[in-house]
């Protein structure tokens, strides 16, 4: 897994555009010293730079830049319809009862890094913050909603979700002088690397979940 070294820090961030907002940082920094080197091992035996891992002592971390200022809905459950009726001046609905649904899509994540890295793109994705592969939402629908005559309601539970736009940080750069990574490996290819804590490096966007909740919807016939 490897980056080219001009290919770094700013230039994977763009500026913020119209509808798009600041975000917080996700994760944790490393606390290993730049200037420190560690005995590593690429699976193909290579001297390419390495995202950390789990595997690793320095972990690389998702960093989200921007978000969209609006959020949208996923109804992932609508439940019976109730209708005030006509002949009286107004009505008030409570479902009385308590629902819990599971709901599963796809995050829409997407990853983009430089093409010595693609091999890493399943560690990527899994510290990547998501909307979540899966998931489950419990409401007891015991609040109540006042109706005009003539309207429906209908208890619904609701996933809110945000499009957000970040970016990775923390990258292992080689030394190119190799190294024994294991005395029971000694024919092992293993190379010397130095953390890079504060680089930034490829991007990722995604569909973030926000919150979920519980809610009715009321229309007019």
């Amino acid at each position: 897994m490897k980056t080219h070294r001009g290919a770094r820090r700013s230039k994977w961030i763009g500026l913020l555009t119209l509808g798009l907002a600041p975000l917080v940082v996700f994760g944790s920094p490393g606390v290993a010293s730049a200037a420190s080197t560690v005995c590593l091992q690429n699976a193909d035996g290579s001297q390419s730079d390495i995202a950390g891992n789990w595997s690793t002592p320095d972990k690389t971390r998702s960093v989200g830049v921007q978000q969209a200022n609006k959020t949208w809905q996923d109804w992932v459950w609508r439940g019976p319809t109730f209708q005030c009726p006509w002949n009286v001046p107004s009505c008030s609905y409570a479902w009385q009862e308590s629902k819990t649904t599971g709901w599963q899509w796809s995050a829409g994540l997407n990853i983009k890094v430089p093409s010595p890295l693609n091999k890493a793109l399943s560690e990527l994705a899994s510290l990547t913050p998501s909307y979540g592969r899966n998931g489950s939402t419990t409401t007891s629908f015991t609040f109540t909603t006042n109706l005009k005559p003539g309207q429906k309601a209908q208890p619904i539970q609701v996933v809110e979700r945000r499009w957000t736009q970040g970016v990775y940080q923390g990258i292992y750069h080689s030394t190119g002088k190799s190294c024994l990574v294991s005395p029971t490996r000694p024919n092992g290819k293993a190379w010397q690397y130095t953390w890079s804590p504060n680089e930034r490096w490829g991007s990722w966007t995604t569909n973030m979940k926000v919150s979920d909740y519980g809610s009715y919807n009321v229309w007019t016939p």
